[in-house]
């Protein structure tokens, strides 16, 4: 079907089917698939419901042949296994990174000529279907036109953005969640935040997301104090919270918490983790300028807080509890060493994720955010 390239400032992009619940994958019975790959990372542990789910019809199972995060090299083992078992639907179980990887695996199954840098096939459609199934809350990657990849001859991320990437189903089953460690809940709902609160004041401005923005940022601040109390948490709300930060990001595009965490993943941090660190020091920087501070405040106070200070002094907490703030000093002095090369500055001013931050990223701007930290 069609739909308009860019301007996403005007218009809401389509959404998939969701399926929510304890094992909502039952939900896929009826289905129309005949041949299902299942791509899956280590953790995978649900063989068998979806053996009994698509029981009518063909199923294989691959492991990805990639680790962490994905780089156009490391996807040819599944490609390969893809094109050996010819799937009409591909299903992507696990975080952010399987997700993305599935997507490019599906490109380059279909399209094996595909040039890097296009934007759109060449007068076709993909013709695979697509369903994911999130087993973290924060990567927005079920909700979102972009597959991120590791760039590992310079050092960078990238990613490839099409419209035909986002799914046609999204399945949310909150066992997936609950089985993770704290630390990577906690590291992936402020990826979430970010998405939330990068793409509120970002430069591509759009009405209709900003209301579910507010929703979204709302709940997941929730189910965050709920955690700190000891309070039993809602984890389907977490997930349902994780996917309107997807629908923000993707929309809105996000900021400089996202660029520079992008160009992390080189140096042992994970991404959920250079966001949640750098994210205070962004709000306290783009909030010079009055009208954004006040963006900022809007949407703060429409989840309970009384002023951007106290929501940094929440983040702070949140960052404590699992034990990634100490690691503030050291990322402060690995930045410090960083933008003395010029080619860092450079990939974080290039990169196309952090393209709505509201201030202009300068390497003033970038050198200004690495001494706040």
């Amino acid at each position: 079907m069609w739909q308009p390239q860019g301007f996403y400032n005007q218009y809401v992009l389509h959404t998939p089917i969701i399926l929510s619940g304890d094992q909502a994958v039952r939900g896929l019975y009826n289905y129309p698939a005949a041949r299902i790959a299942v791509i899956h990372g280590k953790s995978f542990f649900d063989k068998e419901l979806f053996e009994v789910t698509f029981s009518k019809r063909d199923i294989s199972f691959f492991e990805r042949s990639w680790k962490d995060e994905p780089d156009i090299a490391s996807l040819t083992g599944t490609i390969h296994e893809l094109e050996k078992y010819r799937p009409d639907t591909i299903v992507a179980v696990g975080g952010g990174s399987v997700i993305d990887g599935s997507k490019l695996c599906r490109l380059f199954y279909e399209f094996p000529y595909y040039q890097l840098g296009e934007t759109r096939l060449p007068g076709e459609q993909l013709r695979t279907r697509f369903i994911a199934i999130p087993t973290t809350v924060g990567s927005g990657a079920e909700a979102s036109s972009a597959a991120v990849f590791s760039d590992i001859h310079n050092q960078k991320k990238d990613m490839i953005v099409m419209q035909e990437f986002q799914p046609d189903v999204v399945v949310y089953d909150k066992r997936y969640v609950m089985g993770g460690s704290q630390r990577l809940l906690v590291t992936s709902s402020m990826d979430a935040m970010a998405h939330i609160l990068e793409g509120y004041v970002s430069k591509q401005e759009n009405y209709l997301i900003d209301v579910l923005a507010e929703k979204g940022f709302l709940l997941l601040c929730t189910e965050m104090r709920k955690l700190l109390s000891g309070e039993e948490m809602d984890y389907q709300r977490l997930q349902y919270a994780g996917y309107i930060g997807g629908l923000v990001q993707n929309h809105c595009i996000v900021g400089a918490a996202h660029a520079i965490a992008h160009q992390l993943t080189e140096y042992n941090y994970s991404h959920s983790e250079a966001v949640a660190l750098m994210l205070p020091s962004v709000i306290m920087l783009n909030a010079c300028d009055k009208s954004v501070k006040n963006r900022y405040e809007r949407i703060v106070q429409s989840a309970g807080f009384s002023d951007i200070c106290t929501l940094i002094l929440f983040f702070q907490e949140l960052c404590g509890y699992v034990g990634i703030y100490e690691r503030k000093d050291e990322l402060k002095a690995l930045l410090k060493k960083l933008a003395e090369k010029k080619t860092f500055c450079e990939n974080i001013r290039g990169d196309k994720g952090g393209k709505g931050n509201p201030a202009e990223m300068t390497d003033e701007y970038i050198k200004q955010l690495i001494r706040s930290i």
